[in-house]
């Protein structure tokens, strides 16, 4: 962990700080704060080896992932990274393209893709790593390298390309050491795979002749000729591997000359069987390993023989069986570290849970590859904060946060993420305290529930439809949303909760409220309606305790957030307009008679946050006008950004520890990871060298100047 305990050195750290007279440090700048990381990869895996870094020296081997992603663990990758059995760990500067292969070559790291150069160097789709940093090998390919292997000594490459080293090499090339030399005619398609057995270099692709000779998808080079296998394949050829000493090959193909064959097939040295009872597989296969004694497959199938197999199966010798609960998408590569299956692919969730496009089997379940914040899905998304008990609480789109289930809200006590009950089914919109009890909103069954400690209740009945919003007014709680009754009472929309039943506000909105809060001692709602009953009220709308009324004209589109800050109402959302035909875009502000510009153009798209914290108000969303990504701060009179901003939508915005949080569907804030939530401010108490952690370097700047003097 790189924040360290608050015990032991600590304790040693802050007698010595007390014996400080002045301060030794200025106070760190406004920075976003590393964030909690991912357990896996942020995107898919094409490749999977393993790899000693020294050889027969100390360090052990090491598992390397190539693929899509530029997030593993808590590190910023580019498509390729080393885990080693605790942490990932980035390799250098990466790619700037997809990693689709991976082999070791005379003790070296050898990389294939799609990519073109690596921190700036040129290295045209394929590469070396020296143990420093990425090297070109040759002038490279013309095209895409899709499998690597080394035969007879030689480091062999084949993919899509019809050029290696500026010379003619049709999909296939091997490197002596010095250059690129064809492998004969070489095939007349595509190469996806390659493997050894019985000498032979195995090849399997795209093709239909490999030396000018029929080869059907699958062919063997013994060095000096290509050799057929026996008929080949009606269809592509993926994956191969060695299983009980027979060749085995996977793909989307569907017979071998007349006999029916599903996608997967072993060569008994004559020709193509079927393995198994004749099913096979339903969808392609695109990985192959052995584990043990078994032979694992993984693809985009959902049976084998029959046998309900989500994108991962083992063959034991007579029978297929599926490999837990399976994936939830395609399978791509498979590999074995430290005696498990390492499963990668563009999978978010596997034996019904979440994982990170890269999993571990462990012989009886699944397990994430690291720590960090595993959600179940791209779309998945903080949408709310609350501080409760000196905690902050945040309610969204997930049901698995950090290694614990929670069911859409978690609870960070400022080190860890705890679940909080599983009895909300649904994602939390928003979040507040009543009578100091926590209340959750959302789209789960009840639409509100209140906690008592220990586990959610439904408030109250309840609601029939989604809670956008919550605030408390006259001591009663105010929920607005798209709800039409509450607690089995007609409300329209809104409604409110006296302490023992809801009630309507007036006769309610006739569209979705999406936004609640309290200015001039006057309730405020805003969304999506065109009348608060009974009054014409343009997506925002006051309540005085006895009716409905508008502000002004109102707006022309969707209100999503509102905030009061230096005595006016401030509003963001979708709309262009205010007031009836002021250019406003975005986000607004209502000084008590009229609608008013915010410095026009700086902010460019929705808004779907505000909050304000020490004089500033902060507005996130979907804006990235004038230096501002996703989230900025307005001092009064400009627009400024918040560091190097976060790198995609906000949705919720809140203050923890005098900090500002942002929620949302990002990974990073401040070019830092950060997953789904992040934290603005000055800092951690004790970070004394501003670089953002709290270690052994902040000790030593404190016994420095302590052992100096004042």
């Amino acid at each position: 962990m790189r924040k360290q305990s608050r015990t032991g050195t600590w304790i040693v750290g802050m007698f010595l700080l007390g014996l400080i007279v002045v301060p030794v440090v200025a106070q760190c700048p406004e920075q976003w704060q590393p964030g909690n990381g991912i357990p896996g990869l942020s995107s898919t895996v094409y490749a999977l080896t393993m790899w000693d870094p020294d050889g027969p020296g100390p360090q052990p081997e090491v598992l390397v992932a190539g693929g899509n992603f530029t997030i593993a663990g808590s590190d910023f990758v580019n498509r390729v990274a080393i885990w080693d059995g605790v942490s990932w760990q980035a390799l250098g500067g990466g790619f700037n393209n997809d990693v689709y292969a991976l082999t070791v070559y005379n003790g070296d790291l050898i990389a294939g893709g799609a990519f073109r150069n690596s921190a700036g160097v040129s290295m045209d789709r394929i590469a070396r790593w020296d143990g420093a940093r990425w090297q070109p090998l040759g002038s490279g390919m013309n095209s895409n390298v899709h499998a690597l292997a080394v035969h007879f000594g030689r480091l062999v490459a084949g993919g899509a390309f019809t050029t290696a080293g500026g010379a003619a090499a049709n999909y296939i090339a091997r490197w002596d050491g010095v250059s690129w030399q064809p492998l004969s005619s070489g095939v007349n398609a595509a190469v996806n795979a390659l493997t050894l057995h019985e000498n032979q270099l195995v090849v399997g692709g795209n093709f239909t002749s490999a030396g000018g000779s029929p080869a059907n998808r699958i062919a063997g080079w013994s060095g000096a000729a290509w050799q057929p296998y026996g008929d080949g394949f009606n269809s592509y050829v993926y994956s191969l591997a060695i299983y009980d000493d027979q060749l085995v090959a996977g793909g989307t193909f569907s017979a071998s000359a007349a006999t029916t064959i599903r996608r997967i097939a072993t060569w008994d040295g004559a020709s193509w069987e079927t393995l198994g009872g004749g099913g096979n597989t339903n969808g392609a296969v695109w990985s192959l390993t052995v584990l043990g004694d078994d032979l694992i497959a993984g693809g985009d199938f959902t049976k084998a023989d029959d046998v309900p197999a989500y994108r991962l199966a083992r063959w034991d010798g007579t029978v297929w069986e599926p490999v837990g609960a399976g994936a939830n998408s395609t399978v791509r590569a498979l590999a074995t570290y430290q005696s498990r299956l390492i499963a990668g692919g563009s999978f978010t969730n596997i034996d019904n849970l979440p994982m990170n496009y890269a999993s571990a089997w462990n012989g009886s379940n699944w397990e994430p590859l690291g720590a960090g914040i595993l959600f179940e899905s791209t779309s998945a998304s903080v949408n709310a904060f609350v501080t409760y008990e000196g905690d902050l609480i945040a309610g969204g789109d997930f049901t698995s946060w950090g290694s614990d289930c929670t069911n859409y809200v978690a609870r960070w006590d400022g080190d860890l993420w705890q679940p909080m009950g599983s009895e909300i089914d649904g994602q939390v919109l928003a979040l507040a305290l009543y009578e100091d009890e926590l209340i959750a909103g959302g789209a789960g069954t009840g639409g509100i529930h209140r906690w008592d400690g220990s586990a959610w209740q439904v408030l109250g009945g309840g609601t029939d439809a989604a809670v956008h919003a919550l605030t408390v007014y006259n001591g009663e709680l105010i929920a607005g949303g798209e709800f039409f009754l509450a607690g089995g009472g007609l409300t329209e929309q809104i409604a409110r909760w006296d302490g023992s039943s809801w009630q309507s506000v007036g006769l309610g909105t006739n569209n979705v409220v999406r936004a609640l809060t309290i200015y001039n001692g006057e309730l405020i709602a805003a969304g999506d309606f065109t009348a608060a009953s009974p009054a014409v009220a343009a997506r925002i709308a006051r309540w005085d305790g006895t009716t409905w009324q508008p502000l002004g004209d109102g707006l022309n589109a969707r209100a999503r957030a509102v905030a009061v800050f230096n005595g006016d109402l401030i509003v963001g959302g979708d709309f262009t307009t205010a007031g009836g035909s002021t250019v406003i875009k975005y986000i607004a502000r209502w000084d008590g008679e009229s609608w008013w510009p915010m410095q026009t153009g700086f902010i460019n798209y929705f808004v779907y946050a505000l909050t304000e914290l020490n004089g500033r108000l902060v507005a996130g969303g979907r804006f990235t006008g004038s230096g501002m990504s996703y989230v900025g701060g307005w001092d009064g009179s400009v627009w400024q950004p918040m560091g190097s901003g976060i790198n995609n939508w906000v949705f919720a915005l809140g203050t923890y520890n005098d900090q500002v949080i942002a929620g949302g569907r990002f990974s990073s804030a401040g070019a830092k990871v950060a997953a789904y939530w992040a934290r603005f401010g000055a800092g951690e108490v004790g970070d004394l060298n501003c670089d953002q952690w709290v270690n052994m370097l902040d000790f030593a700047i404190m016994a420095r100047h302590w052992l100096q003097g004042p």
